[in-house]
This record gives C-alpha cells, sequence and structure tokens, in this order.
C-alpha cells in the first residue's frame, strides 16, 4: 500500500519552524552565563575584612618583642640595684646600733658609780672602797668610750632641746636666760645618735621686782 505523502502547506512549515526555534532558545539560555550581580562599597569592605587580618612581617614582630624584653629586663635590674643598696644600708645601720639597746641599760650602773663617788668626795672619804669605786668608774668609762658613747657637755651651755631635757626653770641673776645651770643626769651620744638626754635645770630671767 503505497504512503500517503502530503505536500507541506505553508501552515506546516510555519509550525515546524517554531518548534526549532523553541528549542534553540531553550538550549542557548541553557548554556548561558549568569549575569554578574552588583556588590555595594561596604560590602565590599566586609568581604575583604572576613578574609582575615593582614599578615604581620616576622623580623617586625621579633623586633618589638626584642625591644619590651628588653624593657622588661633593665626594670628587673634596676630594681634588684635599689633592693641591694637599701639591705646593705639596712646591715650596716644594724651593726652600727647593735649595742644601743645594752649600752642604755649600762647608763644607770654608770650613775650609780658617779653618786657614789659623787657621795665620798662630798665626806671626804679617801679610803680603799672609795679608791675601788673610783677605779671601777673609770674602767666603766673607759669601755662606754670604746663602744662609741660620749657624755654630752651641758653645764654653763644653751639650753639645746635635741640633747638636753629641761626638769625645771630657776631665775638666776646675772646670768642670761635659757643657759644650763644645773646637770642633774647626764646625757650620752652613741656613735651620731642620742643615747640618752642629759636633764638639766635652766636658768630664767629673775621675777621682775614689785613696786612698793
Amino acid at each position: 500500500m503505497a504512503e500517503d505523502r502530503r505536500p507541506e502547506t505553508v501552515l506546516d512549515q510555519s509550525r515546524k519552524s517554531a518548534k526549532e526555534a523553541k528549542k534553540s532558545g531553550d538550549a542557548i539560555q541553557r548554556h548561558a552565563p549568569s549575569e554578574p550581580v552588583a556588590v555595594s562599597e561596604a560590602e565590599a569592605v566586609q568581604t575583604e575584612g572576613a578574609e582575615g587580618p593582614a599578615p604581620v612581617d616576622p623580623l617586625e614582630k621579633a623586633q618589638k618583642e626584642a625591644a619590651e624584653n628588653l624593657d622588661r629586663w633593665m626594670r628587673a635590674a634596676a630594681e634588684l640595684e635599689n633592693y641591694k643598696k637599701r639591705t646593705l644600708q639596712e646591715r650596716s645601720r644594724l651593726l652600727k646600733y647593735r649595742n644601743e639597746d645594752l649600752l642604755r641599760d649600762l647608763l644607770s650602773v654608770k650613775d650609780n658609780l658617779d653618786r657614789a663617788l659623787a657621795y665620798c668626795n662630798r665626806v671626804e672619804r679617801s679610803d680603799s672602797v672609795a679608791e675601788g669605786v673610783c677605779m671601777i668608774s673609770n674602767m666603766f668609762e673607759d669601755i662606754l668610750t670604746r663602744y662609741g658613747v660620749k657624755p654630752i657637755e651641758a653645764l654653763g651651755k644653751p639650753f639645746n632641746p635635741e640633747f638636753h631635757e629641761a626638769l625645771a626653770k630657776q631665775p638666776v641673776a646675772g646670768k642670761a636666760p635659757n643657759l644650763v645651770i644645773e646637770q642633774l643626769e647626764k646625757g650620752y651620744l652613741y656613735q651620731d645618735r642620742l643615747l640618752r638626754p642629759a636633764k638639766v635645770v635652766v636658768s630664767a630671767p629673775p621675777a621682775p621686782e614689785s613696786a612698793s
């Protein structure tokens, strides 16, 4: 049986061309690259920052750490040197005045020896007992001198509150005020420090005479 071939009409050709054109457009659309999307400047900066901080130069970092370590070392060395100086000064001071309390307590013994000598001189006693007391007092004074203890010269001197302790004031005619006229207890220096002030009586101007 012979095939029924009808000649293509113009309408058939138009439909066939439209189908081929549609297939070609779909293929182009599938393979066409996507259009670039516009990005704002702020988003671009944020995107760049999200990538991480800028790399640090290893040499610059090492130099900075070396400078910080040198500064810390110099500070520590200065503090250690100051500590050594303070320790040395404190040790020297302690050694210099290490006998201060003992010598201050021994002064009461020297006071009693001086009172015994004053009594012997007042009663004009010159026997062996008086000579022994005098000898002991002189030996005691030599020991104090050997350890740096010196008596304070007070009698007849102007009153000095740094070395003298005024127990009384006494009006005296013909004398300037604030002079030490009597020494009740000797004062002593230990090295360059006051060990005990001298207890004294100080002169005062005489009271004005009342009008008759």
